[in-house]
């Protein structure tokens, strides 16, 4: 019987939702992390519970053509760095297809991964986390272990980025790392930078120095300090700008979009335009459009020069406040921008397309609800996570088909699924 602590020697057979591979045992299912599919391994057992356990690999006996070695698989955020590209773009068309099926109990066809191919140095934010030193120390979290390293660069985060990150961790500023806890880079494609420091006070050692090791930075656009308020997320509701602004433009077609330090936007420019370019490519001409959960309003802009009308809605008052600006440098006069829960007012705006893009929790009953009391002809959903959107589609069913399913590999390196769904109004002949 099988016990914490034992090792054994195991075929890996699959791939499961996180990208772990799976080795079948006396009756036990067991998940390890960076295991490929028919590979043999020593794994040593470190969970069991009923009917599954996890496994952590001790030596691989038999390696995969698909398994690469890579420094950085040793991050928590690479846990599909040590496997090829190619097998990661197979790997979440299947889990995509699998997981959509398998909840809805739908025969739906999965296209393939919409991506650019561009696996390194994508992001164009990064958070790295403060080390407990005296000195200022910039690291990431190890996979297996809840244990910073130290990084002078990041594989996925941009040139600038690292630049930066280098920057701080060669400058020897004496700090307190119970105060400040992050650093946040977030990037353009003109090279420009906005650096946010993450504290749970607004003074502490260490700040003046790094202000002016920061300001030597060519194309920095502007320092904010955060205030930490909550252990449950990396930025507080409150920032401060110690030089600068805060604010940085983001090119989206032909426009830029304005976007501050708290600004949730995707992490992957190239990669979301295409996905934004095939809802432009579904969507008639001169119709209106709801834009939920619309954040600083990236969707919406791409599409409007196609639509009657743009309504978007959202919740946070600094997305909303970014979004007007966007609005008023390009006078989109046919925009109007809403602050307000998608849930609460969704009932009081009438559109022919319908855009959901909500959190990884999915759309709330109450929402769905109030979709299907309403006649959208189309309606596209931008989901990252693929089982609250099977979820979510089982019941849109009954009212809407379900069109065409697009997996977007946004994250090359990481077992992030993020999809994009066409539904359209069903009729008798659907």
């Amino acid at each position: 019987m099988l016990t914490v602590g034992n090792r054994i020697k195991g075929l890996s057979v699959d791939l499961d939702y996180q990208g772990q591979g799976v080795i079948k045992h006396d009756g036990y299912v067991i998940f390890v992390k960076g295991l490929l599919d028919q590979e043999e391994a020593l794994v040593e057992i470190t969970k069991l519970r009923k009917k599954f356990g996890e496994a952590k690999i001790i030596e691989i006996i038999k390696k995969s053509i698909d398994r690469r070695d890579d420094v950085e698989s040793i991050l928590g955020s690479c846990d599909m760095v040590h496997m090829t590209e190619q097998k990661q773009l197979l790997w979440q068309k299947r889990i995509t297809e699998e997981t959509l099926k398998k909840i809805t109990g739908l025969d739906l066809t999965v296209e393939d991964v919409i991506t650019d191919h561009k696996a390194r140095h994508y992001r164009n934010k990064s958070v790295f986390h403060v080390m407990e030193d005296k000195l200022l120390k910039l690291g990431l979290y190890q996979k297996d272990f809840y244990k910073l390293v130290k990084v002078d660069s990041f594989s996925l985060a941009d040139e600038k980025t690292n630049e930066v990150l280098k920057l701080l961790n060669d400058s020897n500023i004496i700090i307190d790392s119970k105060i400040l806890k992050y650093v946040v880079c977030r990037t353009n494609p003109k090279g420009e930078i906005l650096v946010t420091l993450v504290a749970k006070s607004s003074d502490f050692l260490g700040l003046e120095k790094i202000m002016n090791v920061l300001k030597t930075v060519k194309n920095i656009v502007g320092l904010t300090l955060n205030m930490m308020d909550d252990q449950t997320s990396i930025l507080g509701s409150k920032s401060y700008t110690m030089f600068g602004e805060n604010r940085i433009n983001e090119p989206l077609g032909d426009i830029d979009i304005y976007l501050d330090d708290r600004s949730f936007y995707q992490i992957n420019p190239p990669v979301i335009e295409k996905a934004y370019a095939l809802m432009k490519a579904h969507m008639k001409d001169n119709l209106s459009i709801i834009d939920s959960y619309s954040g600083v309003g990236s969707i919406g802009f791409y599409l409007a020069d196609k639509a009657k009308k743009v309504v978007m809605i959202e919740s946070n008052e600094e997305a909303i406040d970014n979004a007007n600006l966007t609005k008023s440098r390009y006078a989109y006069h046919h925009i109007d921008v809403v602050l307000g829960r998608a849930e609460e007012v969704i009932d009081q705006y009438d559109a022919d397309i319908l855009i959901v893009d909500p959190p990884r929790n999915g759309l709330l009953p109450e929402f769905i609800d109030k979709i299907l009391l309403k006649e959208y002809q189309q309606i596209f959903y931008l989901s990252c996570d693929a089982k609250t959107l099977a979820r979510d589609l089982v019941s849109l069913h009954d009212k809407y088909h379900i069109e065409s399913v697009y997996p977007l590999k946004m994250f090359y390196q990481t077992s992030s699924l993020e999809t994009l769904v066409f539904l359209n109004k069903k009729t008798q002949e659907n």
